[in-house]
């Protein structure tokens, strides 16, 4: 067993030490990610720390003083980082609430913290829930805190609350677990010292960081590593596998239910398609030879995963190590801990080296690990919590000489591997004196293709408990048979007495996927054990993520849902084009329907836009948009043919005058460049002008229509790296294009205008252009072509040279929130001016 050292603990210091560090030693990589519009947002480790700064600020200016109390109640998302951070820079108690929290519950909880504001979403389904303090919107949070100045100083202390972590349970009364700076910062040293990741990681973070299990191994171990995480906008499968794919994702948290639940879906596939036969033989090849081979002979599922998924961290439940193998065979690593919201939560974990899937791994260093006299896990170091949220009867409950009683049954074998038999509570004691561990049976049915899911209870019976089996099954009239087939397997103390069909698609669970068992044995007690009966009405499935229609509208256009009538038309709703194309990413983000906007316009009303994204006739797939113009081979193409061809021509035609140049060199990372349109040559020209470190990596969005032509389609990438960009239509999947060219590091020179004016004057800007720069985050550089003489003829001056100016102005940055209309009015005068 490891053991605390001092050098360890010294190490530890506190969560503020934490972000200020990682700013320092990290600056401007990115560290969490969002697509938020048509792009994916950025926030790099120093705008973390700058940021919650103000988030910190902002607390402070309200009032709010060490030791308050501040919920967050939101999805996972950049903003729920900073708003958490900018609580622990200002000494303000977090207490972080699930999204899929009860409205009991939510109420206790407050009643109990006394909160004296609150981070709320538009997405948080808070029912008539009011609590009487000052709110916080976390999706205008930089909004709000966008002139706030850097935070006053606060001294800390190791010992001080972090925040307080409520564990739901079934009696109505929530525990309230509290965490200080030295145990988060603690488990974060002993942690990384297992798994210690690096800074080419990419996580994507699907559960919720209102639980220990991702707020540690989702945020802060990344952030530790120099890593990037990436929030989903949506965990419908569609856009989980889009995003896996865009990002590029090699690490994710993941309970083993979720992880079965993949698995299953890949295995269906394979029977669909007729393939068991081949999947049986490469899973057995596959056990015998490298990761990367694994990794070739299931190429296809990992393109499906993104195709660069290695590493998953599998936790909330024990994983079974058939589930394990099957992953390691497909060339993915499963990694597998144990611990508990108390432990801040890591108590034991493997190594990548040494990774096993027959237990819970070794105690994490500086944490200590014993087994009492009855079988019960005890466990002590610094991050273990002091207590319970003002109810020291639990508190004292929960220790016995200063060891934390975790309630779980185990043992620890030869090598030091922690072994779990189930939890104290609900293990089986018989008659006999036998005890019965539910999760060996579980096991064994569990193995059964016919079995969905089950549980296994200890239902009283007069003087005695019966080992009680709770399925969900694909055949329900099977039940009898396989409950015979798997006690043939078990020994006799730990046989099936009687057995219950679940009525609902899955069992009541906990935020982490646990099956609440008490809640189970309530609904099958309320019937007739002695036959098969279905649970009534606390036996429904889950519900899922995905909201309708109208509840998309809603969030999208901020009206009251009574005003959100079938019959009302977009345009009704102040949904003009710009509100129609957030609206159908929206549709696509969050139900993984694709609806062209052809198909939409301002009189469509919101039944017209349910039907058509419950008719799959009226779905169509994303257009593709020609990548190769930023290949390796075609870039060396256009430099030799922009030297030798286009850039003589431009010489020849006009005489060049280059101002503001030293502008270029002021912004970091892509650019949006925004022209007049006001020559035939104009592209030609600008890239002479530009210095080669800023047109190496540029592309220029061309009017769709000249794709049209074939000739043209291949020599606009081939010569500029011009792209196709709808300026009506498919203006959704236009944006999509160019936020992944925008993502992937390229410049994007665009024309405003629209239409080409030889000469001049300058026409207004497209409002489109605010929607470009606010919703593209990116730093926007005018420029201007200024004739100063006409060549002739006007469209190739070979006959009489030109002159031209061109000017560059200085960089643009819209703050998020910036009105659309606004940013397009900043940059048509910026432009203008020069």
């Amino acid at each position: 067993m490891a053991v605390s050292t001092s050098a360890q603990l010294a190490q530890t210091g506190t969560l503020t030490d934490f972000i200020e560090d990682l700013a320092a030693k990290y600056d401007s990589r990115p560290a969490l990610l969002m697509k938020l519009g048509f792009r994916y947002q950025r926030w790099s480790y120093a705008r973390l720390w700058e940021q919650s700064g103000r988030v910190a600020s902002l607390l402070q200016q309200m009032g709010l003083a060490r030791g308050d109390r501040v919920l967050i109640w939101g999805p996972n998302s950049p903003q729920w980082v900073l708003a958490f951070f900018g609580c622990v820079r200002a000494g303000v108690i977090a207490v972080p609430l699930d999204m899929r929290s009860a409205e009991d519950f939510v109420r206790t909880v407050a009643a109990k913290t006394d909160p004296k504001a609150a981070f709320i979403s538009r997405v948080t389904p808070r029912g008539d829930i009011e609590f009487g303090v000052p709110e916080l919107s976390l999706d205008d949070l930089e909004v709000l805190c966008i002139d706030q100045p850097p935070p006053e100083p606060v001294e800390f202390d190791e010992t001080d609350l972090v925040e307080i972590m409520f564990t739901s349970g079934t009696t109505g009364d929530p525990k309230g677990v509290m965490l200080t700076h030295r145990n988060l910062a603690s488990n974060v040293v002993s942690a990384s010292q297992f798994v210690s990741g690096k800074p080419s990681d990419r996580l994507l973070s699907i559960l919720p960081l209102s639980h220990m299990f991702e707020q540690m191994g989702g945020l802060l171990l990344p952030l530790q590593a120099g890593a990037n995480i990436t929030y989903a906008t949506s965990y419908q499968p569609s856009v989980l596998f889009k995003t896996m794919k865009e990002r590029k994702v090699t690490l994710m948290l993941l309970v083993p239910q979720i992880l079965d639940l993949f698995m299953k879906g890949i295995e269906r596939e394979v029977s669909r398609q007729g393939k068991e036969g081949f999947w049986r033989l490469a899973m057995t090849v596959a056990a015998r030879v490298p990761m990367p081979v694994r990794r070739r002979i299931f190429r296809k599922v990992h393109g499906q995963l993104g195709g660069a998924l290695d590493l998953i961290i599998a936790g909330g439940a024990p994983l079974s190590p058939e589930l394990g193998a099957k992953w390691k065979a497909l060339g993915v690593t499963v990694l597998q801990g144990y611990g508990a919201t108390e432990a801040s939560p890591g108590i034991t974990f493997h190594t990548l080296e040494n990774p096993r899937y027959d237990s819970a791994g070794r105690p994490l260093p500086g944490v200590d690990v014993k087994i009492a006299d009855d079988g019960e896990v005890l466990v002590r170091g610094p991050n273990i919590t002091p207590g319970y949220w003002e109810a020291p009867d639990r508190t004292a409950e929960a220790f016995v000489d200063g060891w934390y009683r975790t309630g779980d049954q185990g043992s620890f074998d030869e090598d030091g591997y922690l072994h779990l038999s189930g939890r104290k509570k609900d293990m089986i004691v018989l008659s006999s004196g036998q005890n019965v561990y539910p999760e060996d049976v579980e096991a064994t049915l569990n193995k059964h293709a016919e079995v969905v899911d089950a549980v296994v209870v200890g239902l009283p019976r007069e003087s005695d408990v019966e080992v009680h089996a709770v399925l969900i099954l694909e055949d329900p009239l099977q039940a009898q048979q396989i409950v015979a087939r798997v006690n043939d397997q078990l020994a006799s103390h730990q046989r099936i007495r009687g057995h219950t069909v679940w009525a609902g698609e899955d069992f009541p669970r906990t935020h982490t996927m646990k099956v609440k068992k008490g809640l189970v044995l309530d609904s099958i007690t309320q019937n007739d054990a002695e036959t098969e009966t279905a649970p009534a009405s606390s036996a429904q499935p889950r519900q899922t993520s995905a909201r309708g229609v109208t509840a998309l509208i809603v969030e999208v256009t901020g009206l009251p849902p009574a005003q959100v009538a079938p019959d009302r038309s977009l345009e009704s709703l102040d949904l003009d084009s710009l509100g129609r194309v957030a609206l159908l990413s929206a549709i696509e983000a969050e139900l993984g329907v694709y609806v062209d906007e052809a198909l939409v316009g301002p009189h469509t009303t919101v039944r017209n836009i349910e039907d058509m994204v419950a008719s799959s006739s009226a779905n169509g797939a994303m257009p593709r948009f020609p990548s190769w113009g930023m290949s390796l081979w075609c870039r060396l193409v256009r430099g030799a043919l922009q030297r030798t061809m286009v850039f003589p021509i431009v010489f020849s035609a006009y005489r060049l005058k280059v101002t503001g140049a030293e502008n270029l060199s002021a912004v970091e990372g892509p650019v949006l460049f925004a022209a007049n349109h006001t020559l035939h040559l104009d592209n030609g020209i600008i890239l002479r002008a530009m210095p080669f470190s800023s047109r190496r990596r540029l592309a220029i969005a061309a009017s769709d229509h000249m794709f049209a032509n074939r000739i043209q389609g291949l020599s606009i990438p081939l010569l500029g790296n011009g792209f196709p960009f709808s300026k009506e239509g498919n203006v959704r999947a236009s944006l999509e294009n160019l936020g992944r060219i925008l993502d992937n590091g390229w410049s994007v020179l665009i024309y405003p205008e629209g239409e080409l004016t030889v000469g001049g004057p300058m026409k207004p800007f497209l409002s489109g252009t605010g929607l470009l720069a606010v919703g593209g985050q990116v730093s926007v550089i005018p420029v201007h072509l200024r004739i100063d003489r006409f060549g002739k003829p006007s469209y190739l001056p070979l006959l009489r040279r030109g002159r031209v100016e061109v000017r560059f102005g200085e960089p643009i940055t819209f703050a998020p929130g910036t009105a659309y209309d606004e940013a397009t009015r900043t940059v048509e005068t910026a432009v203008a001016a020069l």
